[in-house]
């Protein structure tokens, strides 16, 4: 490139240069030709004069003509190279960026609890913890597992019931004890709370990481990874791949100013914006079984979304876009490097045949699981052992 540089320098002053030395000869000329007319002496005989001869108009030296036509090529083909390289590397410097500002986010988590090593069989299955905040970003009012066979190929959700009744590990409160932070207490028991309340009695910087550790501990799994998505993330990422479209069952209405929430959806199938989509996952007071109801109608909106989002046609249209929201106003600890050595099993995930389902339990103000028939479940879904109990709740 140095090289170069010198070239066009030297083009250009050679140019400047041939400028004024034909500027002087035209100066030369005219002078002459003016003394000329105010002596308008006579040619002298024997002396032969200079006659100026000019191509005729509109013609060329076909030589001259051939190497202005080349030096024009070769000074396009170069700019042309120039700003492809400069938009190549704008590009990945842009998305490297952009990727590693969306590492950075991960929770700076001072919680840490020590693992065991995972099985032969769990480095088959990737587990993703999911989880949905409101936007002041104190309470998770969606958690979900999702998870994946790479051998089987199965793909799986499952969801937890906000109001779930929790107990805090041992680990917990004593790191809350040890940070000055409030530990509840409910029915006399020390540490017990709602799944939801959980992520906002750990603090800021170890919320997800107290999340994902219940998780574990009540679907007794291990969990690879985890990503949170608020509801802003949620409404700009549906609005990214265009909307989706899907049959609301039922009316909706619920107004609540003190979330500044207000749901009005008719019934029947529709296009839902990011918006209306906001609508359909949130509203839980008018159904009976109030957030049992609410997690199928999202695992039910999560099998549509992700039908359109896996779709060809969908990823080519919202690239941009969709990575702009997901680099953006997303957060996980998965890294760079992990995501890259995923991305071959994409095209193994067939969202019409993905499972969903919702631990068992009965729910009121709390919902107690039942667990036994939660470890069937997550033995059937997860590790693909069928047992009795969790074809009966198959078949419930």
């Amino acid at each position: 490139m140095h090289r170069k540089r010198i070239d066009y320098e030297y083009r250009d002053r050679r140019d400047e240069i041939n400028i004024r030395r034909q500027k002087t000869r035209r100066q030369e000329a005219r002078s002459q030709w003016a003394e000329e007319g105010r002596t308008q002496k006579a040619p002298q005989r024997g002396i032969p004069q200079k006659v100026s001869v000019k191509a005729p108009r509109g013609q060329r030296n076909p030589r001259r003509r051939r190497l202005a036509k080349k030096r024009r090529l070769q000074e396009f083909f170069a700019v042309f190279g120039i700003l492809l390289f400069l938009a190549a590397a704008y590009g990945g410097s842009k998305a490297y960026v952009a990727l590693q500002k969306w590492e950075g986010k991960a929770e700076k988590q001072t919680f840490q609890v020590l693992a065991d090593s995972p099985s032969e069989i769990e480095d088959e299955i990737i587990n993703l913890a999911i989880l949905g905040t409101d936007e002041d970003g104190f309470r998770a009012d969606v958690s979900m597992i999702a998870s994946f066979n790479t051998s089987t190929k199965a793909l799986s959700l499952i969801g937890i019931p906000r109001d779930t009744r929790v107990v805090m590990t041992n680990e917990m409160t004593s790191f809350l004890e040890k940070n000055g932070r409030n530990v509840p207490e409910r029915n006399g028991v020390y540490g017990e709370c709602k799944l939801t309340e959980l992520y906002a009695y750990a603090g800021e910087g170890n919320r997800s990481a107290f999340s994902v550790k219940m998780m574990e501990e009540i679907l007794g799994i291990e969990v690879d990874y985890y990503i949170k998505v608020d509801l802003s993330a949620f409404r700009d990422i549906v609005d990214a791949i265009g909307g989706v479209d899907m049959e609301v069952q039922e009316r909706l209405y619920y107004v609540d100013p003190y979330q500044d929430l207000y749901i009005d959806l008719q019934p029947g199938y529709q296009h839902l914006d990011g918006k209306k989509a906001e609508q359909l996952v949130r509203f839980r007071e008018g159904y009976a079984q109030k957030d049992l109801k609410r997690i199928q109608i999202q695992q039910e909106f999560m099998r549509v979304f992700l039908e359109k989002i896996c779709s060809t046609e969908s990823i080519l249209k919202n690239m941009n876009s969709l990575i702009q929201v997901a680099l953006e106003k997303t957060e996980s600890d998965i890294t760079l490097a992990e995501a890259l050595k995923y991305v071959k099993y994409l095209k193994d995930v067939d969202p019409a045949k993905m499972t969903t389902a919702t631990i068992p339990g009965e729910g009121g103000s709390y919902f107690d699981m039942d667990v036994e028939g939660t470890k069937a479940l997550i033995e059937e879904l997860i590790y693909g052992i069928e047992t009795t109990e969790s074809v009966q709740n198959t078949a419930e």
